[in-house]
């Protein structure tokens, strides 16, 4: 693969902050209409995804500390979207699970982005809508 320019980098930065911004706003209107900030917005993401998962996995995939992951757990569990539970073949640990609350709630983030995802595909014809999607699942499963 060629290495791209400096010009190249620097448009693609800028159109990705255009691009990105336009999520940030559709999850935070989400998160805002239920007192969330970003990282349990997120978190809350995460483990409605994964039902059981504990507090470590969240804090591996968003790359936080474990006192932070606790603090937002806290704050979930204590708006009542978050469920925590002990496993029986391991009392030590602690499960995560988003409750029906909990699931609406994200329910409401993803159709956030839903609507930032078709405003952005209407600026194109269906063959750009294609490579759009294309590219972007291109650059999203290239995980170096």
């Amino acid at each position: 693969m060629p290495e791209p320019t400096r010009d190249q980098v620097e448009q693609l930065t800028r159109a990705f902050g255009r691009f990105t911004r336009r999520f940030k706003v559709a999850e935070a209107v989400a998160a805002a209409d239920n007192a969330l900030n970003a990282l349990d917005a997120q978190t809350l993401m995460f483990i409605a995804e994964h039902p059981g998962c504990g507090m470590g996995d969240v804090a591996r995939y968003l790359n936080v500390a474990m006192t932070t992951m606790s603090s937002a757990v806290d704050r979930l569990v204590k708006r009542d979207l978050v469920e925590r539970r002990r496993p029986e073949d391991n009392r030590r640990a602690v499960a995560l699970s988003a409750n029906d609350r909990g699931r609406q709630v994200v329910e409401e983030q993803i159709e956030g982005y839903r609507q930032a995802c078709r405003t952005m595909l209407r600026a194109l014809d269906t063959s750009e809508q294609d490579e759009l999607i294309r590219l972007t699942e291109k650059i999203a499963d290239n995980e170096t």
